[in-house]
């Protein structure tokens, strides 16, 4: 089926219907970074063949295409609020996500009606002007789980009423991203609108079937650990120094754990924010060894007894109780380990709770300020961190990124769109309910 891409941002619907065999037939975007961002990521210029005269609408071309001749591939509009049902192209499937900025409550909540969120009025408003002809079959809606209970409910029964009125009815589910496949818990509603009741057995609830549709080109799949670096390991310091699972050869000069003869440079990475990270180990290659006795030493106690026959090793790692986080418990702090992640805004409130993800990232947000424990160390999530947790490719990020868009542009535009893999599932059970009810017509 074709759709249109309203509130487009960086694409997060067009990524994932696409995937799901959907169509794309133009977007509505306002902000000139995220625009700039999308028409990098799926490959658009500008068309110098068909345009109109007001500077609010025109049309693209695909970057392959050197002509495209009379034949535009795309429609495009920068502000919703400037356009008439008339101008805009047919398509099966509205798809958008509605600012949040004033019903979320980390946002103004001013409610529906605020100056943002209103923008849920313009799309009423067009669908209500269309004619029933030209009106998408289906609508695809997302937005923050508060929508739900924004203003005493009163504001959802009203998207609700605003939808019926304008022929549609709708169902609606939570859905946490953490559940598709990307370690971040990003609660948030979708509703899918039906036109005049067309509709098959209901698409509610949805579950993740095939994570493979969502592979990075670094060749990974399913759910990504936040951090890249292990705990601990050696370093091999030579030319294009890198970690390594396993020490270069021990040399008979060896210099204060690093030294460069005959080429041979080695070290061991140790985490210098914890004084107990390091443990002795008996045979360490042998993880299933049948042993009496310990294998591993406590903290502090020293390595076991040098013999010709036993091998010997170092544990690094994060012992311990972890490392305390300020939050507004009873207890005033919430421990973290290795791999959780800490919302980084205000670390000295009182008042904060949540800061702590457990193994999972907290929604992402505009300002980038989420962390990583690593090894006792917090270290900031990266802008491409932040597209992975919301199942962006990483080619599309470099597209983005060699655009020009900066490091702030791209955190903002993370935290405003919607994860790829739960549109993606939502576009498989669409073309499936298409189908029943093409069956279901014969």
């Amino acid at each position: 089926m074709t759709f249109l891409d309203l509130f487009a941002g960086i694409g997060g619907f067009r990524r994932g219907l696409e995937r799901s065999g959907h169509t794309c037939v133009g977007h509505v975007e306002i902000d000139m970074y995220a625009n700039r961002s999308y028409m990098a990521m799926y490959g658009l210029l500008p068309c110098k063949e068909k345009t109109k005269g007001d500077g609010n609408i025109s049309w693209l071309c695909h970057r392959e295409e050197d002509e495209c001749g009379n034949q535009p591939r795309e429609w495009f509009a920068k502000d919703i609020k400037q356009l008439t049902a008339g101008e805009i192209p047919t398509a099966e499937i509205w798809a958008f996500g509605f600012p949040c900025t004033d019903i979320s409550v980390s946002g103004r909540m001013a409610g529906l009606h605020g100056t943002r969120s209103g923008l849920f009025f313009e799309v009423a408003r067009l669908l209500k002007g269309t004619d029933a002809e030209n009106k998408p079959q289906y609508l695809l809606i997302e937005n923050v789980k508060h929508l739900l209970s924004s203003n005493g409910g009163r504001d959802f029964t009203t998207v609700l009423t605003e939808l019926w009125e304008a022929g549609y009815d709708c169902e609606w589910y939570v859905v946490n991203s953490r559940d598709f496949g990307v370690p971040q818990h990003r609660e948030r509603v979708y509703l899918v609108g039906y036109l005049g009741g067309r509709r098959g057995r209901g698409l509610f609830p949805i579950r993740n079937t095939d994570s493979a549709p969502v592979k990075r080109n670094t060749g990974g799949r399913g759910k990504r650990k936040l951090c890249g670096l292990p705990c601990a390991s050696f370093i091999d310091m030579s030319k294009g120094a890198k970690f390594t699972k396993e020490s270069r050869s021990v040399m008979a000069k060896q210099n204060a754990g690093i030294t460069n003869h005959k080429g041979e440079t080695s070290g061991v990475f140790l985490c210098k924010g914890h004084p107990d990270c390091v443990r002795a180990v008996l045979t360490p290659n042998r993880i299933k060894k049948r042993q009496n006795g310990r294998r591993i030493k406590g903290e502090g106690e020293p390595s076991f007894t040098l013999t010709c026959q036993d091998q010997h090793g170092v544990l690094f790692g994060c012992f311990g109780e972890g490392l305390p986080i300020r939050e507004a418990k009873k207890e005033g702090y919430t421990v973290a380990v290795h791999g959780d992640s800490i919302n980084l805004i205000y670390p000295n409130s009182k008042r904060k709770r949540g800061r702590v993800g457990k193994q999972c990232a907290h929604a992402v947000l505009t300002n980038g300020n989420m962390g990583v424990l690593l090894c006792c160390r917090i270290r900031r999530l990266t802008p491409r961190e932040c597209w992975r947790l919301q199942a962006f490719d990483d080619y599309l990020f470099d597209r983005a990124r060699a655009a020009g868009i900066s490091d702030t542009q791209l955190y903002k535009q993370a935290g405003n769109a919607v994860t790829v893999n739960i549109v993606y599932e939502i576009g498989k059970r669409l073309t499936e309910m298409e189908k029943e009810i093409g069956r279901r017509g014969k």
